[in-house]
């Protein structure tokens, strides 16, 4: 159990300081999220990730490893009156958590990046997400 903890705190760390330059790319249409300073991502619109529909709001994107499974997690942040970026609450519980594969890309990614598309039920959906200092895509 220590090993897991261990694992996805590195990871963790790993994934917060990867985000300090991020950016992001929505396939359709650019307004549909943004993403900020710390890995936090704030969906304009509902989007399905894996099984889960999150509502609008903030959410803070997290990559775990454990065995040979490669996680992409959602987390809720709470936007309290007067928001700043950096005095946000992030819940305990996970909103989304999405099995990936990894595909290994041509080069370390500068600026973590999620890419939306449409589903069949005209959902937007997390198609990959790229993090900062990484060279794979995880794909959904």
């Amino acid at each position: 159990m220590s090993k897991k903890i261990t694992i996805v705190a590195i990871a963790f760390l790993g994934v917060a300081l990867g985000f300090l330059n991020v950016s992001a790319s929505a396939e359709d249409k650019k307004t549909d999220f943004t993403i900020g300073k710390t890995g936090e991502v704030h969906f304009n619109v509902p989007v399905r990730a894996g099984a889960t529909l999150l509502k609008p709001g903030m959410y803070q994107v997290q990559h775990a490893v454990e065995g040979n499974d490669h996680i992409i997690a959602f987390k809720a942040v709470s936007m309290p009156a007067g928001y700043r970026h950096g005095n946000t609450q992030v819940d305990k519980d996970v909103a989304a958590r999405v099995k990936c594969t990894v595909e290994p890309v041509a080069q370390k990614t500068r600026n973590t990046k999620i890419t939306l598309r449409t589903n069949s039920a005209g959902e937007k959906e997390v198609a990959d997400v790229q993090i900062a200092g990484e060279a794979f895509k995880h794909l959904m």
